[in-house]
């Protein structure tokens, strides 16, 4: 993922320097600091409330619109990471009956 992705014309730059840590940490899929990335969507969001709460009604909804498609962008690569995730673990149960199956 990259910056680009998650920024638009109506990200604020506090906005944008969280978005860009998470680029940097979605970066590599399998070596994702979920915690690290869990905090940092933590004040992302609180960001974005924040921000949203200092908006005219009319720039609520257009910033609402572009976050929008921001939001489904992260959510896609979450889904990548779930499955990483699962294939990983499925990974580790197969090599550990394997082991079994040669002692």
């Amino acid at each position: 993922m990259k910056p680009e992705q998650l920024n638009h014309s109506y990200t604020p730059t506090a906005l944008r320097e969280i978005n860009h840590k998470i680029a940097a940490l979605c970066d590599n899929p399998s070596a994702t600091d979920v915690e690290s990335l869990n905090a940092l969507l933590k004040i992302r969001d609180e960001l974005i409330v924040s921000h949203l709460e200092s908006l005219s009604p009319e720039d609520k909804k257009i910033f609402a619109t572009k976050e929008i498609r921001v939001n489904d962008i992260m959510k896609e690569v979450a889904q990548t990471l779930l499955k990483s995730a699962k294939d990983d673990a499925s990974h580790f149960v197969r090599s550990q009956v394997a082991i079994k199956k040669y002692k």
